[in-house]
């Protein structure tokens, strides 16, 4: 976002709170490039993911970034599930996703033996990529043009005022103060409380924060895994426990949804019998000796357990009425299909 913004001649600051980028949301994830089936159509998810995907490829092609176009396979266990398939294939062609194809019993078995299922939808543009690779990218490419980031720096409060334009206060190992004309809230997992922090924004307007943790399983030894993403249908608070795997090879399972009250990457090993359930839905010859923890995410919600899904929030002056400020909410999954273009998209908003 920083490298869009400055390309339309601003001089930009990044204030990083940890001592590093992409520590939390952005590096804890599965990788994968999605390409746009499930989100509603005309949704901020859906157009800038169908977009992302191409810029996500183009860019980690050009930037030597390791990635593969490995395409996905979403399957039915049941007949009862085969009409969510194929409203998953409308869906997705009414948000422009191209080569979507639904394949049968039979044909699931030239994809991938192993895998049980009534049906499968193939989608061909979906993928998996590095994604600390592209966080050193990106930072790079920041770093050549002269952006300053400012790690280990936490914004405490920030003023608005017609005369100084927006000024922050931050906590850092030397305190300081910064004026800008704008700010980007992208602060991910702690958005919604950064907003909480600018004095006179409207409280009504701000969402609540919610977290949703992700548990992920590696699995150990050889497997038949070599080619294509697996997925189950989705739930309404996830893209189910799917089956991915690395650069390195290495087959992962992932993610579930934990809600929690704060941030805590701790790891419940009791989460594995869940886990051996829904993957056996699909891939019932997992040997459970075989999987092992392997790390946790958490999904910066804006909508709780008992609410319907919400959108990325891209909220301008024209919600909170303050000159040269953009709130990012919500920014969970597909956001790492999306970072391009929504970088795009906030840099033409700023004055």
């Amino acid at each position: 976002m920083a490298k869009e913004i400055s390309r339309k001649g601003h001089e930009v600051i990044i204030l990083e709170q940890n001592s590093r980028a992409g520590e939390e949301t952005s590096s804890r994830n599965s990788g994968v490039i999605h390409s746009g089936i499930y989100y509603p159509t005309g949704s901020n998810k859906a157009t800038l993911c169908v977009e992302g995907n191409r810029l996500l490829y183009e860019y980690a092609k050009g930037r030597n970034i390791w990635h593969r176009n490995t395409g996905k396979l979403v399957i039915a266990s049941t007949s009862e599930e085969e009409g969510k398939l194929e409203s998953l294939v409308e869906n997705g062609k009414r948000n422009n996703v191209e080569d979507l194809e639904l394949i049968s019993k039979k044909r699931i078995h030239r994809f991938q033996p192993e895998i049980l299922a009534e049906s499968a939808l193939y989608c061909p543009s979906s993928g998996i990529i590095d994604a600390a690779e592209l966080i050193l990218s990106l930072e790079t490419e920041v770093q050549q043009k002269d952006i300053i980031t400012s790690y280990n720096s936490e914004v405490e409060e920030i003023e608005v005022s017609d005369s100084t334009g927006i000024t922050l206060h931050v906590r850092a190992e030397e305190s300081f103060t910064i004026e800008a004309d704008n700010v980007i809230n992208s602060a991910g997992l702690h958005a919604v409380d950064l907003a909480r922090k600018i004095k006179g924004i409207p409280e009504g307007i701000l969402p609540k924060s919610y977290f949703a943790k992700g548990h992920y399983f590696q699995l150990s030894g050889n497997h038949p895994f070599k080619k294509h993403l697996v997925y189950p249908l989705p739930t309404k608070d996830s893209l189910g426990v799917h089956l991915s795997f690395d650069m390195s090879g290495k087959v992962k399972f992932g993610p579930d949804v934990f809600w929690i009250e704060g941030i805590d990457y701790s790891f419940n090993e009791s989460r594995k019998d869940d886990f051996v359930s829904a993957i056996k839905t699909y891939w019932p010859d997992l040997n459970p000796d075989k999987l092992f923890p392997d790390y946790t995410g958490i999904r910066p919600k804006i909508y709780g357990p008992t609410e319907e899904p919400a959108d990325f929030v891209i909220q301008t002056s024209k919600q909170h009425k303050i000159k040269g400020l953009v709130n990012l909410f919500g920014i969970e999954s597909p956001g790492l299909t999306c970072s391009l273009p929504l970088a795009k998209k906030v840099a033409n908003l700023l004055f």
